[in-house]
């Protein structure tokens, strides 16, 4: 069968010329259309490294010297110190708080702001993203967050002399960088301004925010707030609910009993933020929600083209074959074997087109630096081995295509194929 179908196709190139030309140009233009949403889907799919799920972020404000409800006597650093701890007091007593963290206000997953420094081994140098923790009225950053340790798989202790002792956790990647293994329990970190602290775990890959690859992280434990004129906008309060706590009765409770207590000294409550409403928030103002839509938006009307452009010409094929259709009918073929015949020529064409679309392919995203591997990326993700990610992409492609196209002939021909042979006949 496979020798009569090349020789068909040959016969008819003319009627074929265009829609294999249709097919290189849809090619090309698949393959950079998926490509993104690939590579947006695969960075959405690695573990966080976090658990979202009843975490909450406690924002506040604070009067500044122009409002009508400043306090000057609140003003001072003690003061704005021993504020911020009765405030994390307040929300460890709500009965339904299993876990908290006082951190500063770059140190939780999809926050806006971000925190990076230089760190050493020796004179091995790596740039890190740092999450501040204070380690104070029994706060635990790890359970709060459901951060893990890299070996047990377990949510990471915090040992109580950790502030005392200034030790620091690090990510495993941020470990293989800086010593070469991730047990690196027990070796020291050193800061730019050459103090040493001791690394006391090493933390799954984490991801700061959700669209990107795990990065480097240090968490540094400090033991108090810092004694800085402008702690106030510095620190913030997380906190995780019980695992049976009823989040709507908890918000309105909190709301209505909690919040006013809020209010101490300069600092008031302004809203408490779901880790998930956070993330969401962060997708669509850094732009990642409305980029899936506009890809999903262009591979789907790409696929609508492909289809329609494969029904319309293959409907017009049939009909222009009816003689040929009449004449295998009458030699016996049945509908089966005259469908598979021409669903393997809508088959070849697509492989053909799709392989001669390649190579413009290949220069196209070369020139765009495709194939030289990004700074930051880990080679352990398949999205960043270029050969790889190339397969994986033009697998899809084809994949994607060459459904559309044998959808796209199915209906026609199995519409043809049932015509009498005197019928499809009469005209010869």
């Amino acid at each position: 069968m496979m020798k009569i179908i090349r020789h068909q196709l040959w016969n008819q190139r003319r009627q074929n010329g265009w829609i294999f030309v249709e097919l290189v140009v849809v090619s090309f233009f698949l393959w950079t259309v998926i490509d993104p949403i690939y590579v947006l889907t695969s960075n959405l799919a690695i573990d966080p490294g976090y658990n979202e799920e009843r975490a909450y972020a406690l924002y506040m404000e604070y009067y500044d010297e122009l409002h009508g409800k400043y306090d000057k006597t609140q003003d001072s650093t003690a003061i704005k110190q021993e504020n911020l701890y009765r405030i994390t007091r307040l929300v460890k007593n709500c009965p339904e708080v299993e876990s908290f963290a006082l951190v500063t206000s770059a140190s939780f997953p999809n926050s806006s702001s971000w925190n990076g420094a230089e760190y050493f081994n020796d004179t091995l140098k790596v740039h890190s993203q740092y999450y501040q923790f204070v380690q104070t009225e029994g706060g635990d950053v790890f359970r709060t967050y459901g951060m893990k340790d890299a070996k047990s798989g377990q949510i990471m202790s915090l040992p109580e002399d950790c502030a005392a002792r200034e030790g620091v956790f690090i990510t495993e990647r941020m470990a293989e960088e800086l010593f070469g293994t991730t047990d690196a329990v027990g070796k020291r970190v050193r800061y730019n301004d050459s103090t040493f602290h001791e690394v006391m775990g090493v933390l799954q890959d984490y991801k700061h925010r959700i669209n990107e690859q795990p990065g480097n992280l240090l968490i540094q434990v400090n033991s108090k707030v810092g004694n800085h004129s402008w702690i106030q906008w510095m620190y913030m309060l997380t906190f995780k609910l019980k695992p049976n706590v009823d989040v709507p009765t908890f918000e309105k409770r909190f709301k209505a009993e909690v919040v006013p207590q809020l209010n101490v000294g300069n600092f008031y409550f302004t809203k408490l933020g779901r880790f998930a409403d956070i993330r969401h928030k962060y997708e669509n103002e850094s732009g990642v929600t409305n980029t899936l839509r506009l890809q999903y938006s262009l591979a789907g009307f790409a696929l609508l083209c492909v289809f329609l452009g494969m029904v319309g010409t293959f409907w017009i094929r049939c009909n222009a074959r009816r003689q040929d259709i009449g004449l295998m009918r009458s030699m016996g073929a049945t509908k089966k074997v005259i469908r598979n015949q021409f669903l393997m020529e809508a088959w070849l064409l697509v492989t053909i087109a799709f392989v001669v679309s390649l190579p413009l392919t290949m220069h196209r995203i070369y020139v765009s630096g495709f194939a030289n591997p990004s700074e930051n990326g880990n080679p352990v993700y398949w999205q960043n081995q270029p050969l790889t990610h190339f397969l994986i992409v033009s697998i899809l492609a084809y994949i994607v295509l060459l459904i559309i196209a044998l959808l796209g002939t199915y209906a026609p021909v199995t519409r043809a194929a049932k015509i009498l042979p005197a019928e499809a006949l009469r005209d010869e």
